[in-house]
C-alpha cells in the first residue's frame, strides 16, 4: 500500500508535464486531487471518553483525524474513476478505487470500492457536514464503504434518483459505536456473504447542494431520501432501512435522519462472531444550523437519540446534544470548527463522557 501511495504522488507531480509534451493525448485523461487533512484538538475530554465508544478522543491533547490523498477523473471522456488512500495508525490503507462508465443522466454504473448508497449523514463528504463528526447513531448503524457494483441514475435534474447495488457483505465491529469494518477489497469476500442495498431520493425544487450548511444562501430547496439494505451474513443476517429529509434556504438548513435494522443469527454460524439472539437498533438525529452570510460563519446544533438494543435498557441508550461554530474559506476548502458534544446515558450508570473538540481542516 506505500507503493501505491508513492505511485499516486508521483503520478500527480508528473501529470502536467505528462500533458504539455503530449498534446494530442492530452483530451484523453483529466485529472483532480482527492484530499483532506483534519486535524483535532481536544481541550477538555471526560474522564470516562473511549474513542471505541463513538468519542472523539480520550484525554486531552491532538488527533489526526483524517489524512487523505487521491486522483479522480475521466479517461477518453468516456469513463470515471477514482483513487485514493487513507492513513492511519497501521500505514496507508485504499480507500475508494472505482471506475465508472454513465448514460447520460439517467443510468451509471460504478464498479468499484466506495460509499454504500445508504443514510445522507453517511454519504455526506466527511468534509462537507455542517459539526466535526457524522452523528454517532450513523457512524454505528451506516454500512460505509465497500467493493461491490452499484447502478445509479436520476432524471428531470434530481427529481428522482435511484442507487441500486450489490457488495460484499458488511461486516461489524465488537463494539456497536465503531460500526461496520471496511473489509480489504484486495482481499475479496472471504467471511461473508452478499449485501444487497437500494436508494430511493428526489429533489423537486432543484439541486440541494453538496454539503450540509447553506453556505450560498438562495430559495427554498428540499431533499428527501429513503435507504434499505440485507445483508445475508455467514454468521448474523442483517436487514435495515432508514428515512431522511434536508431542508435549505436562505442560510439556514434543517437535517433529520431515523435509522433501524434488525439482527438475528444464523442457525449454523461459520465463525463465534455473531449476535447470541435477535436485536434490533435504531437511532435518530436532527440538526439545524444557519449561516451567517456573507460572513461564512456558521452555528449549528445537533441531537441523537441512540438505541443499540431495543429489547434492553442499558448504557448503549444515549441522548447526545453536540453544537458548535464552524468558519469557512474556499467553501469548504479550509475551514475551522469548534464543537460542544455532550452524552447522557439514558438507562445505567451515567458516564463523564462530554467532549470540546476543535478541528482545523484542508480538502482539496
Amino acid at each position: 500500500m506505500k507503493r501505491l501511495m508513492l505511485a499516486l504522488l508521483l503520478l500527480a507531480f508528473v501529470q502536467p508535464a505528462y500533458a504539455d509534451d503530449h498534446d494530442d493525448e492530452k483530451s484523453d485523461f483529466e485529472f483532480d486531487y482527492v484530499g483532506l487533512v483534519q486535524v483535532q484538538a481536544a481541550p477538555l475530554t471526560g474522564a470516562d471518553n473511549l474513542i471505541q465508544d463513538g468519542d472523539l478522543a480520550e484525554e486531552p491533547g491532538f488527533r489526526l483525524r483524517r489524512a487523505r490523498f487521491g486522483l479522480k477523473g475521466k479517461a477518453w471522456n468516456l469513463m470515471d474513476f477514482e483513487i485514493s488512500t487513507q492513513a492511519d495508525v497501521y500505514g496507508i490503507d485504499l480507500l475508494d478505487a472505482w471506475i465508472g462508465y454513465r448514460l447520460g443522466t439517467e443510468v451509471g454504473f460504478t464498479l468499484g470500492a466506495k460509499k454504500v448508497p445508504f443514510s445522507r449523514f453517511a454519504l455526506m463528504g466527511s468534509g462537507k457536514g455542517a459539526l466535526i463528526e457524522r452523528p454517532m447513531g450513523t457512524t454505528a448503524m451506516a454500512p460505509g464503504r465497500q467493493l461491490g457494483l452499484t447502478v445509479e441514475g436520476d432524471v428531470a435534474d434530481g427529481a428522482f434518483g435511484y442507487a441500486i447495488g450489490v457488495y460484499n457483505g458488511f461486516e461489524r465491529r465488537t463494539n456497536f459505536f465503531e460500526g461496520y469494518a471496511y473489509g480489504s477489497a484486495l482481499l475479496g469476500n472471504r467471511l461473508t456473504r452478499l449485501a444487497t442495498v437500494l436508494r430511493l431520493t428526489s429533489e423537486p425544487l432543484g439541486k440541494i447542494g453538496h454539503t450540509m450548511a447553506d453556505l450560498k444562501g438562495g430559495d427554498f430547496r428540499l431533499g428527501v431520501g429513503a435507504s434499505g439494505f440485507y445483508n445475508d451474513g455467514t454468521t448474523t443476517t442483517t436487514y435495515g432501512w432508514e428515512a431522511d429529509v434536508h431542508v435549505k434556504v436562505a442560510g439556514f438548513h434543517l437535517a433529520a435522519e431515523y435509522t433501524q435494522d434488525h439482527a438475528s443469527p444464523v442457525q449454523k454460524p461459520t465463525t463465534s462472531l455473531t449476535v447470541p439472539a435477535e436485536i434490533g437498533r435504531s437511532a435518530l438525529a436532527a440538526e439545524m444550523g444557519y449561516m451567517i452570510l456573507p460572513t461564512q460563519l456558521g452555528v449549528t446544533v445537533r441531537g441523537e437519540l441512540v438505541d443499540d438494543n431495543d429489547t434492553d435498557e442499558n448504557n448503549g441508550d444515549v441522548l447526545v446534544i453536540a453544537g458548535g461554530v464552524q468558519y469557512y474559506w474556499y467553501e469548504t476548502g479550509l475551514r475551522v470548527g469548534l464543537d460542544y458534544i455532550h452524552r447522557q446515558e439514558l438507562h445505567g450508570q451515567n458516564l463523564d463522557n462530554d467532549t470540546l473538540v476543535f478541528q482545523f481542516q484542508l480538502e482539496l
